[in-house]
């Protein structure tokens, strides 16, 4: 099967597209199929009332396409960013569509929280959910995960609030980015990421890496998907279906995508968009590289540099491709519309955005140049009834330390996927490098904090080996490692590592 390459980029799990006039036929019993009481549980009583008037909602809503628009921001001033957070039951309409959701602040588009470098964030998190705890980890962040800050182990139960402070180190690991918070309970996060609670994080400062970009139109490309019954997937962009992008012919802008969502791996591409790759998961390239596709799995992000098209109205749309081996691959599905129109810009020169150097020291190549201190080997299985997902044979367990490492160390670990579809890798508190993919060398110009490892196919398992760092004293502590596509971590595929302090030689 085909290998992923850093000239490629994102990817898809469990991927139905299906048309969307077979949705709307039903969806005035969303709130009682047996998906939705899956993933909402006790919430989806709470409305029932606006899915059985969901037709009527439909009829007042135009079909005339929305302009992409930008979420609202929180931003820290004198070095601190305080917000609050909410989590609770709401109403959520996504153009026709409308279902029970699980939100932060009454909003499936929750605002950006945006820092920077040696900040502190305070945010009181508070659980209105009826039936569920909940919590927050800021997906990618090289902080602390010790008690009030990046603390995955942390429960707040319904009707409780608790008051995080996340320290963003100034000197460190840590450095600007593209990020994102969403909740981590194990066993609830499935439902609550599908229900709507996922939002972007920002660490501002990429403009002193790729000067160019703070010149640019910055514009959030944030993909999130939920199922409306059995089998029928919603994409939206920025809490948009099919939204239109405007932008002026030959005009660059700086393009922050992510796949927020839960469970799905995305192909997908712009027709008529130039993209040069300037970052992955927060990580900078040494220099622009073009690139046609995208493929994102659940968490991956990608910072690019985007060239409009000649005048004219361009798909934004899935690239078809195959993830789970019993099923045939779904086919291509559009997310959006590029719009080209007005006065041709004048600076979307190539050789000016090739032109571009990464600015300041590269923490890759410190990675690539460490010695290897252990070898590890991950893998993924599950069972036969498909109920549990393992590493190592293992399901979760939140009072079990699987993997112990010595502060300082860089390891080489290997991650193994006997499973017929695709799975990810995904490890809090540090990046990693990739090196092979299915037993290809990956010359990679960037870190990542997630990557997409591919199924087992007749040819053997799908196989990913990744250099990672354990040496930014920040990290001390337990935290975790698991596939990202969170129905499997929920049912287990996850484990607990602790990185420890070197004890002092006498």
């Amino acid at each position: 099967m085909r290998t992923r390459t850093t000239d490629t980029s994102v990817s898809l799990p469990r991927l139905t597209m299906t048309n969307r006039r077979s949705v709307l036929g039903g969806l005035a019993s969303v709130a009682m199929s047996p998906t939705a009481l899956r993933v909402f549980g006790a919430s989806a009583t709470l409305m029932q009332a606006s899915a059985a008037t969901s037709a009527a909602a439909q009829s007042a809503v135009t079909s005339t396409p929305e302009e992409l628009r930008q979420p609202s921001e929180i931003r820290s001033t004198g070095g601190v960013l305080e917000a609050t957070i909410t989590a609770a039951p709401g109403r959520v309409q996504l153009g026709p569509y409308v279902f029970p959701g699980l939100l932060y602040n009454g909003s499936y588009f929750p605002p950006l929280l945006r820092c920077r470098l040696g900040d502190t964030m305070r945010i009181a998190f508070k659980n209105q959910l009826p039936d569920q705890p909940s919590n927050l980890h800021f997906h990618g962040m090289s902080v602390s995960p010790q008690a009030n800050s990046d603390n995955a182990f942390i429960h707040v139960h319904p009707g409780q609030q608790f008051d995080y402070a996340v320290h963003v180190p100034a000197n460190g690991r840590q450095g600007p980015g593209l990020f994102w918070y969403h909740p981590h309970a194990h066993g609830f996060v499935d439902r609550q990421i599908l229900g709507g609670m996922s939002g972007p994080l920002v660490v501002d400062g990429s403009e002193r890496l790729f000067p160019m970009t703070g010149d640019l139109q910055e514009r959030f490309l944030l993909l999130k998907h939920v199922e409306l019954g059995e089998g029928n997937e919603i994409i939206s962009i920025n809490g948009q279906v099919e939204p239109v992008l405007t932008m002026r012919p030959q005009e660059p802008q700086f393009w922050r995508i992510g796949n927020i969502g839960a469970e799905l791996f995305f192909k997908f591409r712009f027709d008529g968009v130039q993209l040069y790759a300037v970052a992955t998961d927060g990580h900078p390239l040494s220099q622009p590289r073009p690139v046609t596709e995208l493929f994102l799995g659940p968490g991956e992000r990608i910072d690019v540099i985007a060239v409009a098209a000649e005048p004219g109205s361009y798909d934004m749309h899935t690239v078809s491709f195959p993830n789970e081996a019993w099923k045939k691959p779904a086919p291509p599905q559009k997310l959006g519309t590029v719009l080209c129109t007005g006065p041709a810009a004048s600076v979307g020169r190539e050789a000016a955005i090739l032109d571009q150097r990464l600015q300041g020291e590269r923490w890759i190549d410190t990675v690539r140049a460490s010695p290897i201190a252990r070898r590890r080997k991950f893998v993924y299985s599950q069972s036969a009834d498909k109920q549990h997902f393992m590493i190592n044979g293992r399901i979760m367990d939140d009072h079990r330390v699987d993997t112990i490492v010595q502060l300082g160390d860089t390891e080489e670990w290997t991650v193994v996927n006997n499973d017929q579809q695709y799975h990810s890798f995904h490890i809090h508190q540090t990046a990693f490098l990739v090196t092979e993919v299915n037993g290809v060398p990956q010359h990679q110009d960037s870190l990542h904090d997630t990557f997409s490892v591919p199924p087992a196919a007749a040819s053997g398992p799908g196989i990913l080996k990744v250099v990672i760092p354990f040496t930014d004293p920040v990290i001390v502590g337990k935290f975790v490692y698991h596939c990202h596509a969170v129905d499997h971590e929920d049912k287990g595929m996850m484990g607990v590592i602790e990185v420890r302090q070197q004890a002092p030689r006498p």
